[in-house]
């Protein structure tokens, strides 16, 4: 990511992983602009719009258009109900009209995590720019926090020869 994007580094964070081993991974505190206009749109059931560019969208698709807008490509990598790679806004629960496909080799890397983590759990955003690759988890500041299945994922990339800056957390919050 550039130097200037929202989305740089601005400390750490300690986890504890289920084999008791610690791991300090980056953190990173946008600050998003919450949508205030009412919406028809499905919401996954009041999940929070953030205002980006001028469209309601929720805080994953704005971390992906952020990275998007500096080269990279991605999806956010929703689980809930089987395994969604999207890049648009959900019109419904099933998510099948909006999800995309990704290159086999990331999706080979995201089934060995998988697999080694015995978890289908993953961080929100998948992206990547040539060689280098990002796991962002997007947590709203002081209502999200890390789920059981995250910290397997966490050790299972971990595992899998991830290296801990390519986990990147996301704690954002709406004004």
């Amino acid at each position: 990511m550039n130097s200037h994007s929202i989305l740089t580094t601005d400390g750490e964070t300690t986890i504890s992983l289920a084999s008791g081993k610690v791991v300090n991974l980056p953190i990173c505190h946008p600050q998003f602009s919450l949508w205030r206009e009412p919406v028809n749109n499905f919401n996954y059931g009041g999940k929070p719009l953030i205002n980006h560019n001028n469209e309601p969208i929720f805080a994953e698709l704005a971390i992906l258009r952020i990275l998007q807008a500096d080269g990279w490509e991605g999806v956010w990598v929703e689980t809930y109900g089987g395994t969604h790679f999207l890049q648009s806004m959900p019109k419904e629960w099933k998510l099948k009209s909006e999800h995309v496909s990704i290159p086999k080799d990331k999706e080979e890397l995201l089934k060995k995590i998988w697999k080694t983590a015995k978890t289908t759990a993953c961080f929100d955003i998948f992206a990547w720019k040539g060689k280098d690759f990002i796991f962002c988890e997007a947590k709203n500041k002081g209502k999200d926090k890390l789920t059981n299945g995250q910290i397997k994922f966490i050790e299972g990339a971990l595992f899998c020869g991830i290296l801990p800056e390519s986990l990147l957390i996301v704690e954002w919050e709406g004004n």
